[in-house]
């Protein structure tokens, strides 16, 4: 009885250790400075250095897969890929159908418009104007609520909103906080600026299929990287400061 026992729990462990061999498909976004990004034909970003770190410490073998973020969940629910990775906001609707990782960055939706634009300084300034955000984004849902606006203009990807803005096609763009500050420190420099107040408060999360037990250890991946400090070595590389909260830990503010 014991030798079918220790048997089993062998059965098991190999059955385990095999599954643990697997390549996972990650779907990575090709456009999304600084998080993720296709240069040169090479992923770069904060969410592909987070990943390299996640699966290294979670004993992953990974292939990238390059694709736009509005692909990624229906991929990920066909089985095409086996992780999301794409600043995807972590959302209660989402959430019924997809297995989120703990929240590793804090962020919310701000506001860009032309350098010489002098009427938009706040939300209630948007009466009558146009608005140009990624289609299926949270800019997006933010941008459907809002009264008295005079059109939304969703593009596929959010650089084809930016060059609408500088073509005087659209009055603002509506979308996350840290990829408009790139953009204006960097492609945008000079030509645009962020108005307003941060309109959100939102989180990422890594995504795979929901009930996935990869869920569990890229958790407790991540939780590791705070522990470490390799969390906030990535972050600072990206963001030139040190995070406000750590994954799995209470905001530091």
């Amino acid at each position: 009885m014991r030798y079918r026992i220790s048997l089993v729990i062998l059965m098991i462990l190999l059955l385990t250790a095999c599954g643990n061999k697997r390549t996972l498909t990650v779907g990575v976004e090709e456009q999304f400075k600084p998080f993720a990004y296709i240069e040169h034909s090479r992923a770069h970003g904060f969410d592909i250095d987070l990943w390299k770190a996640v699966a290294k410490e979670a004993g992953f073998k990974y292939k990238l897969k390059p694709m736009g973020q509005g692909e990624m969940l229906k991929a990920i629910e066909k089985k095409k890929i086996d992780v999301a990775l794409a600043g995807i906001t972590i959302k209660a609707d989402r959430k019924k159908l997809f297995e989120f990782s703990t929240p590793y960055y804090d962020t919310g939706l701000n506001m860009l418009t032309r350098t010489n634009n002098k009427d938009i300084h706040a939300v209630k300034d948007l009466k009558d104007k146009i608005i140009a955000t990624k289609i299926g984004s949270s800019g997006y849902d933010y941008a459907k609520n809002l009264k008295d606006i005079k059109e939304i203009k969703a593009f596929p990807d959010i650089n084809s909103a930016y060059k609408a803005l500088l073509n005087n096609q659209v009055d603002v763009v509506i979308f996350d906080k840290a990829n408009i500050e790139n953009y204006s420190h960097t492609d945008g420099s000079g030509k645009v600026k962020m108005v307003g107040n941060t309109l959100t408060n939102e989180q990422y999360g890594i995504v795979v299929k929901k009930g996935n037990r990869n869920a569990g250890r890229i958790n407790n991946a991540l939780r590791e990287l705070a522990d470490n400090g390799e969390y906030e070595k990535i972050y600072v590389k990206w963001f030139s400061e040190k995070p406000s909260s750590l994954p799995g830990k209470k905001s530091r503010m």
